[in-house]
């Protein structure tokens, strides 16, 4: 049952595809006109046809009452053949980067500009990141892009009838095209492949050939192509693409993946290289991003093809841009874009900061400032303020030309924030640089520390620290403290020391801040030794002998 309703759908759209075809084919012998006021038959055969003699065979086809007077509104059929026929030629509109016309006779032409005129047999070629529009006599539009090639088979035209026969051969590359429609059954629009033909009557699509793999995609944007290879042809409508391989037919219609959904953008880019990212799209296998001054990208100033959902911009000049970005399947069909517009406002870029470094500590010294150059600039503005908002300014100044300011004069305790803007020569000023902060804290007192003595030794204290302040303490056998005896860090702002008979010792104290910094040692405590009262009991055991005696 399954395989039956495939069968029954295959021969529905191969049954469409003969019934367009047979549709073109009824009226391909006729050109039907409508008639203007003025017209006359004469006047009519001669601006359109080959001869003015047709008019009285015109008449009897048409059964015309009066040549001379043909009613406006009404519709004349012109039999094809009858209709003179004249080369066309093609033009550029756009051009970046760089392109080159091979003509038939062999010469090369390079200085290629808008308004360049291509001719039946020449062939267009781009370079690296370049991509060409070209016009034809009907107003049909084709983007060759980067590294790719095309030749101009057969232009010509139908007179002033407004019928146009277009065919070419896309050599290598990729293409976007969008076709006029169809003025007549004169009108013809291919591009040929070594795999495939697409056939055209009013439509946008873009198409690319790949010569090492020898296949051809198709992606319809609007309308519908016929594509053709092996003998066999499908019918795309709009949203769907195939892919056709040298000597095979072209695979089933797969519908295209949909417009990726891009990450809102800031209001103004005032960031180089910022990063642009989207949702990752189900069986996408890559994705292809292009920037365009130009809502419909006739000619993308940049692209790339990424494996990830996010891309940094490029290097641009400040203004207006579109992006726009497309997922790729497995068969290498780009599918339908979704465009963002945004506006890019960097320059002049601000400079970077160098120093000192973020959130660095001072203690009993002021920083200086120092940032990198900026090309752009000639001159900055600096501002600093106590508060990461930027609302209390302590400094605003615009006369900067030098790379590095002196902040000798702030020297509270505190939290302090700073910036830069860049000046260009006409004065504008550009976006602001990341901001930096510095701490200043006081340095930390010196303690003064007191001795009392007790029957268990010597107790030195001094004043509790503050602010989660610890301590450091030092005995020494000599005033420079060289020879240590102890260094301890006591939880509490004291020490019991032993006493010591015969030794001088000295003693001293510091507060250590939480960050680690160590404050000035406090005065040097001298500790004599205890006096030595040994050689009283000696003495007082002989004086109680003679007693005795």
């Amino acid at each position: 049952m399954q395989f039956t309703g495939i069968r029954r759908r295959w021969w529905t759209g191969l049954i469409g595809i003969g019934l367009m075809i047979a549709g073109v084919n009824a009226h391909a012998e006729d050109w039907v006109y409508t008639v203007v006021p003025g017209d006359n038959l004469w006047n009519f055969c001669q601006k359109y046809l080959h001869k003015v003699g047709y008019w009285k065979q015109l008449q009897q086809i048409n059964r015309i009452e009066n040549p001379r007077r043909m009613r406006p509104g009404s519709r004349v059929k012109v039999p094809m053949k009858w209709i003179r026929v004249n080369a066309a030629h093609a033009e550029i509109v756009t051009l970046r980067g760089t392109a080159a016309l091979l003509r038939p006779d062999g010469t090369r032409d390079t200085e290629l500009a808008p308004g360049s005129r291509i001719s039946l047999g020449d062939q267009l070629e781009t370079g690296p990141e370049s991509n060409v529009t070209v016009r034809f006599a009907d107003q049909s539009l084709i983007t060759l892009h980067a590294q790719s090639s095309i030749r101009f088979d057969h232009l010509s035209a139908y007179g002033e009838t407004g019928m146009v026969d277009t065919r070419l051969h896309l050599i290598k590359g990729r293409s976007d095209t969008r076709i006029t429609p169809a003025s007549g059954p004169g009108s013809r629009f291919e591009i040929h492949t070594p795999s495939a033909i697409s056939a055209v009557r009013g439509t946008e699509y873009r198409l690319s050939n790949r010569p090492q793999l020898q296949a051809s995609t198709f992606e319809v944007l609007k309308g519908q192509v016929a594509v053709s290879g092996d003998q066999q042809t499908r019918l795309l409508p709009a949203s769907y693409g195939t892919r056709v391989e040298a000597g095979k037919p072209p695979l089933p219609p797969r519908k295209l993946l949909p417009p990726p959904s891009i990450e809102p953008l800031p209001e103004k880019i005032e960031q180089l290289n910022w990063p642009v990212t989207w949702q990752p799209l189900e069986n996408a296998q890559g994705y292809r991003a292009e920037i365009s001054r130009t809502a419909d990208f006739l000619s993308p100033l940049w692209q790339q093809q990424v494996s990830s959902t996010r891309v940094p911009l490029p290097d641009l000049p400040d203004g207006d841009y579109y992006f726009r970005v497309r997922g790729i399947d497995d068969l290498e069909l780009e599918g339908l874009h979704q465009v963002q517009p945004f506006t890019l406002d960097a320059r002049p870029q601000p400079p970077i900061p160098l120093s000192p470094n973020d959130a660095q500590l001072f203690r009993g010294q002021q920083p200086e400032l120092k940032w990198s150059a900026s090309s752009d600039a000639v001159g900055y503005r600096l501002q600093i303020a106590t508060d990461a908002a930027f609302e209390n300014l302590l400094v605003d100044q615009s006369n900067l030309t030098t790379t590095q300011f002196g902040t000798g004069e702030l020297t509270a305790p505190g939290d302090y924030y700073w910036r830069l803007y860049s000046f260009d020569a006409s004065g504008e000023q550009g976006p602001v640089s990341d901001s930096r902060h510095w701490q200043i804290k006081p340095i930390p007192a010196k303690p003064e520390a007191s001795m009392t003595v007790t029957e268990s030794g010597i107790t030195t204290s001094w004043r509790p620290g503050i602010g989660g302040q610890r301590y450091q303490v030092q005995l020494a056998a000599d005033p420079e403290f060289t020879e240590l005896l102890l260094e301890a860090s006591p939880d509490e702002p004291r020490l019991t020391l032993q006493p010591v008979s015969g030794q001088v010792r000295y003693f001293r104290v510091r507060y250590v801040e939480p960050d680690g910094f160590e404050g000035p040692w406090g005065a040097t405590q001298r500790i004599d030794p205890t006096p030595d009262n040994s050689w009283i009991y000696p003495v007082l055991t002989g004086l109680l002998g003679i007693l005795l005696l």
